[in-house]
């Protein structure tokens, strides 16, 4: 078997090398067809960037796939749709008994008319909602004292008032338009000016504070977080925060927290969105004043702070591409700035094709355009490397099939573990945000290869045509300083002779790399010194590993300097601490005119009411419960007849002290009045304690698996702190292992088909396995956790790390070296120095990344730099030493087999 492995190598090795001989030759014989179809390819491909979608939905970015939060979410929106009902229209009547055949023919016609001429009067109302459609928002302000004291102070609470107050006469010019707070408050449409109702509570609670009549008002219950007026519940669990409380009811005492809150909805025609997001922005301005001006914090928040963060973290991050081509370009010959354009026109093209197929660009990817610079630039370097090894002397169309022969195979190789890497990570991350960074990298390392082995090979050969001037910067005149008095006349073996001087003879990095360096790693001492460092690094590296917790909390997923974290810091410390209101709702209500079915659905909320971190009864806020006392305020009241009965329903949403139950309810106009006309309801209740991460995961499972007890009820539970992340907490571990653990699979599987050899792919395997366990365990020590982001950099590790190991045992194996030493020698002759050289050209071209506060981008940074480091190690000491301690075996090269072959 064994010799049968080989001979299958040694063929596959003649085919691979061959293959890639002879498309060399016709690239040096027809270099303008392989420099203009990819420029016309470019071209084509333009038209695609204006289908550019951003992706800034963090639930379509981050929600894994099959996670309990992507069904609640969607379900949730189900929900919004059901129509509200009109409980004022008057229900279908009752089918009646009928007497005869055609009486009761003629009952349903007429029953049917009314219901269709019902639901048609609903359907050209929604209609005519939907032909313009509104913006819906809430401003809102989270008020904070600068040393974290009590708000609940009377004074405080006046002077806060009058800020919302005044906050309301604020205007602002957007381009000529004069704007009002009138132009985006929502209102109802009998009501001509805005109000400020929602915040008109810190004028009553002043009232309370001052006179302090707070504990003895028999008429006021200052509980928290539901408090009751005259009896009758008003939910404040969502305005106030940080609370101190006393007693079994849970009253009041003081408030780190507060909220101040408007109402936003305007329709989305001409340049109203806009001006409102200038609106917004003068509004913000106003609180920073206040914050200047007093000892209170104003953190501005609203529904789309978060959708907002990510478009700046890409608007930050995106630019920097231009620094670092430069960057990449600058000491660098003329062939180096068109290897780095190569890859410009490729990231173009990549770009073109995936955005037309719908493929949307996230904040995960706008690290992708710097990694696929990374790529294109190290195989730019080996084909340059290559092209300096091959005798001036041959033709260019040989030459060029050399270079292939030698390069081209390394660069396929590292080009389909990269793109095979990327892919893979497309199907087994389960966020959608890293998973489109996968595919988007995986298309733009396949087309970085494409254009690197036709545009820029055909850019070689037309290089090579001109070599003794100095290459392709003959071509540009301007670009080189020549005497036009001082042409030289140089006869073609001249010219091959100064040109194999000047450009092929060894440079000192490579001398230094294949002499002085390859001679002292290869020294016995310095092997066991190595040894004992490489058993340090694993063990180092293994504790990083094991220590790597899963953290995934908001404050990734927005810049440092956000004024997002303050409220981040709140949310954690007092928001979600203190009160986490879960709204719950009820599909498929029950028939509340049944006793049974009753007290089954206040078991439900039994349980939900003496969970660990519960407040309790107080804390819920159920319409059933007030309807329920309401009818029992009527005399001769009876369930069975009298529940559902439009009138009482009708007059009990409309009392003042119950309006904030109605849009909670949802009413089945199409239904006789007196039956079950209830679609779908919520209600809330209140937990307390969630101090941290662990705790609401644990508690939010509890609340679903509650809920899964109640099938019939098709009941969930949504609007709480950030359930997508929590969900990614329980997955994120499972999904790395597998992720990662199947990466190096595939990887080895693939180098088995430009390295068949066994002995070469069980080290590039190692020596894979050993780098990204180091640049998992070192990101630990610089500072990350595991989450959505990490993983990802790892993934994309993996790929990154084939390439210092293919390259060396790709050149190792292919060495005609007599002695294991000497083919560590020429090993790191050929390929140390530009290995090297891209290494060293990807930390430059990221090193501008630390400048973009964001978490998202500084993991990138750190994985990029651990794995081009520790890669480095591997490359050019441990995995010599390794592969030459076990391989005294003798190789015939490639390079001979076909240095003769056209």
């Amino acid at each position: 078997m064994p010799k049968e492995i080989a001979e299958y190598g040694e063929k596959l090795e003649n085919c691979v090398a061959g293959g890639f001989y002879k498309y060399g030759v016709l690239v040096g014989r027809h270099p303008k067809i392989f420099l203009i179809c990819p420029i016309i390819l470019f071209f084509l491909c333009l038209p695609g960037l204006f289908f550019l979608k951003i992706n800034l939905d963090l639930y379509k970015l981050f929600v894994p796939v099959g996670a309990p939060v992507r069904y609640e979410f969607e379900r949730q929106q189900d929900f919004g749709r059901i129509p509200l009902g009109d409980l004022n229209a008057a229900p279908p009547p009752p089918p009646l008994v009928p007497l005869a055949k055609h009486k009761r023919q003629i009952d349903d016609l007429n029953t049917k008319n009314v219901e269709e001429r019902d639901l048609g009067q609903l359907a050209k109302k929604r209609e005519k909602r939907q032909q313009a459609p509104l913006h819906s928002d809430i401003l809102r302000f989270y008020v904070v004292h600068k040393s974290y004291e009590n708000l609940l102070v009377s004074d405080t609470l006046e002077l806060l008032h009058n800020f919302t107050n005044e906050m309301m006469t604020v205007e602002d010019d957007f381009h000529g338009r004069h704007l009002t707070f009138e132009n985006f408050c929502k209102r109802p449409s009998n009501q001509p000016k805005c109000d400020n109702n929602l915040n008109v509570w810190l004028k009553h609670a002043e009232n309370l504070f001052r006179s302090g009549s707070v504990r003895t008002n028999p008429n006021l219950q200052l509980s928290y977080p539901v408090m009751y007026l005259f009896g009758r519940p008003k939910d404040i669990g969502n305005i106030i925060y940080g609370v101190n409380v006393t007693g079994k009811k849970h009253e009041i005492t003081g408030a780190r927290v507060l909220t101040l809150h408007w109402f936003v909805e305007f329709p989305m025609v001409g340049d109203n969105h806009a001006a409102y997001l200038a609106y917004r922005d003068t509004l913000n301005k106003f609180w920073e004043r206040k914050t200047e001006q007093t000892n209170i914090k104003f953190i501005p928040h609203n529904e789309r702070a978060m959708d907002d963060e990510l478009r700046l973290i890409i608007e930050t991050a995106v630019p920097y591409a231009i620094p670092a081509c430069l960057q990449l370009m600058l000491s660098k010959p003329m062939e180096g700035y068109f290897g780095v354009i190569s890859v410009i026109l490729s990231l173009g093209c990549t770009f073109g094709i995936c955005f037309a197929i719908g493929i949307p660009f996230n904040p995960v990817s706008s690290t992708m355009p710097f990694l696929v610079l990374a790529v294109g630039v190290d195989d730019a370097f080996l084909l340059l490397g290559a092209w300096r090894m091959t005798d001036p002397k041959d033709p260019i169309e040989k030459r060029m099939g050399q270079t292939m022969a030698d390069a081209g195979a390394g660069i396929s190789a590292t080009s389909a573990t990269n793109f095979g890497c990327f892919a893979l990570g497309y199907f087994l991350c389960a966020t959608p945000a890293v998973g489109d960074f996968c595919i988007l990298t995986a298309a733009g390392v396949f087309m970085d290869y494409v254009f690197q082995i036709t545009f820029f090979a055909s850019l070689m050969v037309y290089g090579a045509k001109r070599e003794n001037e100095g290459g392709l910067i003959d071509y540009f005149k301007c670009c080189k300083k020549r005497n036009s008095d001082q042409v030289e006349v140089v006869q073609p073996e001249i010219r091959s002779e100064k040109s194999f001087d000047s450009y092929h003879e060894p440079t000192m990095m490579h001398k230094f790399f294949g002499g002085q360096f390859a001679r002292f790693i290869i020294r016995k001492d310095v092997r066991a010194i190595s040894l004992l460092a490489f058993v340090v690094y694993i063990c180092v590296s293994f504790y990083g590993c094991t220590q790597m917790q899963v953290d995934i909390s908001p404050d990734k997923y927005i810049r440092d300097n956000s004024p997002i974290q303050t409220f981040v810091y709140l949310a954690d410390k007092y928001i979600w601490a203190d009160n986490v209101m879960p709204t719950f709702h009820m599909m498929i209500p029950p028939d509340f005119r049944n006793a049974s079915e009753r007290n089954r659905f206040n078991e439900l909320i039994f349980k939900l009411e003496n969970t660990q971190y519960s407040i309790g009864r107080v804390s819920t806020n159920l319409w059933l419960w007030e309807y329920m006392n309401y009818l029992n305020d009527f005399p001769g009241i009876d369930y069975q007849r009298d529940f559902y009965d439009r009138k009482f329903l009708r007059n009990f949403f409309n009392q003042f002290d119950y309006q904030q139950f109605r849009s909670s309810v949802k009413i089945n106009d199409s239904v006789p009045n007196g039956q079950p006309c209830i679609s779908a309801f919520t209600f809330q209740t209140s937990f307390y304690g969630l101090d941290s991460w662990d705790k609401r995961q644990t508690e939010l499972f509890h609340w679903r698996d509650i809920c899964k007890e109640y099938p019939e009820y098709e009941v969930f539970l949504a609007g709480i702190f950030s359930p997508f992340l929590i969900d990614q907490r329980k997955t994120i571990a499972p999904s790395s292992m597998q992720s990662i653990g199947t990466a190096v699979a595939v990887m080895s599987i693939i180098s088995m088909f430009f390295l068949p050899d066994k002995q070469s792919v069980f080290m590039m395997s190692f020596s894979l396995i050993s780098i990204s366990m180091g640049v998992c365990g070192f990101l630990y020590y610089w500072g990350s956790e595991l989450d959505s982001v990490s993983m990802g950099c790892i993934v994309m590790a993996i790929g990154l790390a084939v390439d210092f190991s293919i390259h060396i045992c790709y050149k190792y194996h292919m060495s005609d070296k007599k002695t294991a030493d000497g083919k560590v020698i020429d090993t790191l002759s050929i390929v140390g120095y530009p290995v090297f050289q891209a290494s060293c050209s990807t930390l430059w071209g990221v090193s501008l990344l630390p400048f973009i506060p964001a978490y998202l981008i500084r993991v990138f940074f750190q994985t990029v730099v651990l794995v081009n480091v520790i890669g480095l190690l591997h490359g050019f000491i441990w995995l010599p030493q390794f592969i030459s301690a076990l391989d005294p075996i003798e190789r015939v090269p490639r390079r001979v087999k076909y240095a003769h072959a056209d």
